[in-house]
């Protein structure tokens, strides 16, 4: 078998920055290193999974690498749901989002924008996880952990359409510019200065960058960058 890591820069970004802020805000313990295994290796298993599930000629190398990451997520993971069953909850809340992923996969339409969507629902749901394990509490907080992060990947998905698969497209420009100045006015309008600056990176690239031939390596590095910008102000608002 082989170890092989996804190369899909946008995906760890919205595997990392969830979990960061779940943990920034709900507080950090012990559980979390198993947990954050688990979360790796849970990720990169089912990524292979799904280019197992597309191929005509089925690779056994990839299957025992599937395997092995998902034994690996598995014996990672009995420890934190031994600490906290009710974790189970959110896998459970997750599954349905995988199906639907492992759905597009089968089908080959990995870019449909829908199976962005249904991919950034499991990131931000394994976020709130991450927080629910640190502070053991179901309240508000949980909401905003999951809207704010979802409503930063959902301009990115909308952007990097704009970019690569659907730079051509006036429908894609407008919705991505649209829906990226509406984030920033909404959180100016409702007195949220913060929240607004969290998003505003995210407005001038998807209109700065437009129309430019920017290189898919260069268009990955920024957005690492902004959302390890994202995740600043984000821990900011909601850990005060």
């Amino acid at each position: 078998m082989k170890w092989m890591i996804p190369k899909q820069h946008g995906a760890w970004s919205m595997l990392i920055l969830p979990f960061l802020l779940g943990g920034n805000v709900g507080g950090w313990t012990l559980a979390h290193i198993p947990f954050a295994i688990a979360w790796l290796f849970v990720y990169m298993g089912t990524f292979f999974l799904f280019q197992y599930v597309k191929q005509r000629k089925k690779s056994q190398e990839l299957l025992r690498t599937v395997t092995l990451y998902l034994l690996i997520a598995t014996i990672a993971a009995l420890p934190v749901f031994l600490t906290e069953w009710r974790l189970i909850w959110f896998v459970f809340a997750m599954l349905p989002f995988g199906l639907v992923n492992a759905y597009f996969a089968k089908m080959k339409d990995e870019r449909n924008v829908w199976n962005d969507v249904s991919a950034v629902t499991s990131f931000c749901i394994g976020g709130v996880a991450s927080y629910y394990l640190g502070a053991r509490v179901v309240d508000g907080t949980m909401v905003w952990l999951f809207v704010l992060p979802y409503f930063y990947f959902l301009g990115s998905i909308f952007y990097v359409k704009t970019m690569i698969r659907e730079k051509k497209s006036q429908t894609y420009r407008n919705v991505s510019w649209g829906y990226h100045v509406l984030l920033v006015m909404a959180f100016i309008v409702l007195g949220n200065p913060l929240l607004a600056l969290a998003y505003a990176p995210s407005l001038i690239r998807a209109i700065g960058f437009y129309g430019k031939q920017v290189p898919i390596m260069r268009i990955g590095i920024i957005e690492i960058a902004n959302s390890v910008f994202v995740l600043i102000c984000l821990s900011a608002y909601l850990y005060v």
